[in-house]
């Protein structure tokens, strides 16, 4: 349970930096997509960020647009996310000790 805690705030985070380097920064898919793949070459190589470069590169086949303009900004949850960080603050430690 805490493992998937982790992965959403994980999720989160690489949310936040995708927005920031889009309409922050200005950032272009392809630049967003290098930037997150030497990233995962440093302290911050995971799954998730190594995902996130190649997804970045993806191309919807239909209309040549960024695959990830295609996707529906909505998300759902199953509740791990809350519990984990429910528990951390009832016990008064935090929900990510690495």
């Amino acid at each position: 349970m805490v493992h998937n805690g982790i992965e959403y705030g994980d999720m989160q985070l690489i949310a936040e930096c995708f927005d920031l380097m889009q309409n922050v920064l200005g950032l272009s898919h392809a630049q967003m997509a290098e930037t997150f793949a030497t990233w995962n070459e440093g302290v911050l190589e995971s799954f998730l960020i190594e995902i996130t470069s190649k997804i970045l590169r993806e191309k919807d086949p239909k209309t040549g647009q960024p695959m990830v303009e295609m996707i529906v900004d909505k998300a759902g949850q199953k509740g791990t996310g809350k519990w984990t960080s429910e528990i951390a603050l009832r016990h008064g430690v935090p929900g990510n000790r690495r």
